[in-house]
């Protein structure tokens, strides 16, 4: 399936543009025509992934599903509900991609099969469950878990960036302002004092070297970062590395924790969620795998559901990962003893949510004192070795 940009002449006689996927320049027309537009001229863009829908936000996806599910709830058809939000929708993606699967039920597919038509938008889980709501009959509470599922992850990559991006910035300001002034600040007043026929102190000896070891390595200095980090993202593509790249993530200080509880708030979340709809274990163990992000711990889930299809109990499989913390692997024991899964599990969910957000706070509390140490005692560390030695040549003037 292609995207097309399209101009067109609607019913009223007004040119339009937008974009649609289409196997063809045939089911393109088709497309409009039952828009009631006549096709003008198109043409056919490039595939980038997600070109056409790429740009559709979380808040987006919980407009649509919410709608989906309050229309369900009324006795309402999926068919006409999509009729209704691709008449009703402000936005010209959500209108294209619901005449898209408007078309594709109307052509006698399921709506969840329509959907997979679509898996840079809609994830293989959200998919699993629309189609386990068809078979039960309940697209309801598929839709309901669907929409808390989004909700969900954007709070989770909201806290993210915000443990990210900030610290990183002051990271970023701190070496700016310390290499200007060990590559140009510095050399203008230790040049002075290199001239003289002094003997100078060890700190003033150290600052020269460190400003002479900047200026001449500027450009490593730089560079490796970046280089590093390139070479994670390409030995990344291979499993083996990845997994081992993604097990160190995990020790990493500080990070390495808020990592884990996000990872297994996420599996926590999703486990539930899929459980609460019907599926088994070893499928619940699939669904929520997709979710995870750290391949370590995907990996760990995958010999978790081996122990389990083997006879192994869930709780004591999770455990010998040695990945879960002991608070999640205690809630799915109980949960197995109780018999209420999705209560226990909502207990993690309820925990971790504060256990993050408690962490990122602190982190973000630390860094900015932590930058101001630094910075300070770069500068005290300057104010020393070059005042010294001119207050040490004054007093033997004297």
């Amino acid at each position: 399936m292609a995207n097309f940009k399209y101009k067109a002449i609607n019913q009223d006689g007004k040119y339009v543009s937008g974009k649609i996927a289409a196997d063809n320049p045939s089911e393109l027309m088709s497309l409009l025509k039952s828009s009631e537009m006549e096709l003008v001229s198109y043409r056919k863009e490039r595939n980038r992934g997600s070109a056409i829908f790429g740009g559709l936000k979380g808040n987006e996806l919980v407009t649509i599903f919410i709608h989906l599910e309050q229309l369900d709830r009324a006795g309402v058809s999926i068919i006409d509900s999509i009729q209704d939000l691709k008449e009703t929708a402000d936005s010209s993606k959500i209108k294209n991609l619901m005449q898209e699967l408007y078309e594709s039920i109307k052509n006698g597919n399921l709506f969840s099969e329509s959907l997979a038509k679509r898996p840079e938008i809609f994830k293989p889980t959200y998919i699993g469950l629309i189609a386990m709501g068809e078979k039960t009959g309940n697209l309801s509470n598929s839709f309901l878990n669907i929409v808390e599922d989004i909700k969900w992850n954007i709070e989770i990559r909201r806290k993210t960036r915000k443990a990210v991006l900030g610290p990183l910035f002051g990271i970023i300001l701190m070496f700016a302002v310390l290499g200007i002034m060990t590559a140009v600040v510095v050399p203008k007043v230790t040049g002075f004092l290199a001239a003289q026929s002094i003997g100078l102190p060890f700190l003033t000896v150290a600052l020269i070297s460190f400003s002479n070891f900047v200026q001449n390595y500027w450009l490593l200095i730089i560079t490796t970062p970046p280089t590093i980090w390139a070479i994670m993202r390409i030995l990344g593509n291979f499993p083996k590395f990845s997994v081992k790249i993604d097990y160190l993530k995990l020790k990493i200080p500080i990070f390495g924790p808020i990592i884990t509880k996000i990872e297994s708030a996420k599996f926590c979340q999703f486990f539930a969620m899929t459980f609460k709809s019907g599926l088994g274990v070893l499928e619940c163990l699939d669904s929520s795998s997709v979710t995870l992000k750290n391949k370590a711990i995907k990996s760990a889930i995958s010999f978790v559901r081996q122990q389990v299809s083997d006879g192994q109990s869930l709780s004591g499989s999770i455990s010998a990962t040695k990945f879960f913390p002991n608070l999640v692997v205690r809630m799915f024991k109980v949960g197995e003893e109780s018999g209420n899964m999705e209560g226990s599990l909502k207990n993690i969910k309820y925990f971790y949510d504060k256990e993050i957000n408690d962490s990122i706070e602190r982190i973000v509390s630390l860094i900015q004192p932590t930058i101001t140490i630094i910075m300070g005692g770069m500068i005290a560390w300057i104010a020393v070795a070059v005042f010294g030695p001119i207050y040490s040549t004054f007093s033997n003037l004297q």
